[in-house]
């Protein structure tokens, strides 16, 4: 196990490497840098000189080999450098707004669980029933539906209806007020939760079903066990390797989803932060916060390899 677990981590480094080595070269080919974001519609041909020395202070006159090197040796070390556009730290930056982040994520897991589980047991114990049919309708239309499109809806709507807005003005920290963050926090959740829920669901149901008919399914029946043991205890935990795979899986699709849900519902976290570096063209910034998105991805994932053995004895790394 710890043989395993070592050699992952050992190959952390060099994914991180050629992502960012892409990464940077997509941000390169793109038009305009940090330095024209900073003179706004102002033309270039107006400001030629002072966009030329900030281009020189911000070390963009460079050729692009070597700022990718120059900042990869300063992450080696643990410095993501600072932003081109406010010339903060890029990592006090991401300290301030990670907590946020993967507080909307867990709590849209959490959502996921609760909603999704469930709704993927009942749609397989009674397959092709009235309830089979309908709770499939409503997962492929969770699946179907844009996140955006229900963020919308989720803000227009209640307006209308009843004369209120969930997005709230003043974000308020968990450790500040835990209630009134829980109040703020919960609509992106459930946002991003509703594709996550109905994609577990499918997921659960499926796998269930390859089970359900099983022969130590009906050597289970036949030992006259409840049904509800039968379901839970042989055919639902014979599922819970393909679950925790999706459920890593979804993970990573709500750290990604984040930077639009929480735009939209202006919460100070790293998704935002990324959706506004991208805009800026600020380099630096998009890196560090890509950089780490994809550390979290990786190490959820290997979490999920070694919660495998504990849920399935059989599996040995």
């Amino acid at each position: 196990m710890w043989a395993y677990i070592i050699r992952r981590l050992i190959a952390v480094p060099f994914m991180l490497f050629g992502l960012s080595a892409l990464l940077f070269w997509l941000l390169y080919l793109r038009p305009g840098n940090a330095a024209l974001t900073n003179f706004g519609l102002v033309s270039p041909d107006q400001t030629k000189d002072a966009v030329a020395n900030l281009e020189k202070d911000l070390g963009l006159d460079r050729p692009a080999v070597v700022q990718y090197f120059d900042w990869a040796g300063h992450a080696l070390t643990g410095d993501l450098g600072e932003s081109l556009k406010n010339r903060r730290s890029i990592s006090g930056q991401i300290g301030e707004r990670l907590p946020n982040t993967v507080e909307i994520a867990v709590l849209t897991i959490l959502i996921t669980a609760a909603i999704g589980i469930p709704v993927g047991i009942l749609s397989a114990i009674r397959p092709g029933s009235w309830l089979d049919y309908s709770l499939r309708v409503v997962t492929i239309a969770g699946i179907s539906i844009p996140s955006f499109w229900v963020a919308t809806l989720l803000l227009i709507l209640p307006v209308i209806w009843w004369g209120w807005t969930p997005l709230h003005q003043n974000y308020v920290n968990f450790t500040t007020d835990p209630l009134e963050n829980l109040r703020i926090v919960i609509w992106p959740a459930l946002v991003l939760a509703v594709s996550s829920a109905a994609y577990v669901a499918r997921i659960v149901r499926s796998s269930m079903l390859e089970t359900l008919y099983s022969d130590y399914v009906r050597t289970a029946r036949a030992k006259g066990l409840r049904e509800r043991v039968v379901i839970i205890q042989h055919v639902f935990r014979s599922s819970l390797v393909t679950l925790l795979t999706v459920i890593g899986l979804q993970f990573g699709a709500v750290l990604g989803g984040s930077v639009i849900a929480e735009q939209i519902f202006a919460i100070p976290g790293i998704g935002l932060l990324t959706y506004q570096a991208v805009f800026n063209v600020d380099y630096t910034l998009v890196l560090g916060v890509t950089m780490v998105f994809a550390l979290m991805f990786v190490l959820i994932n290997l979490a999920v390899d070694i919660l495998y053995t504990f849920v399935d004895p059989r599996i040995r790394y």
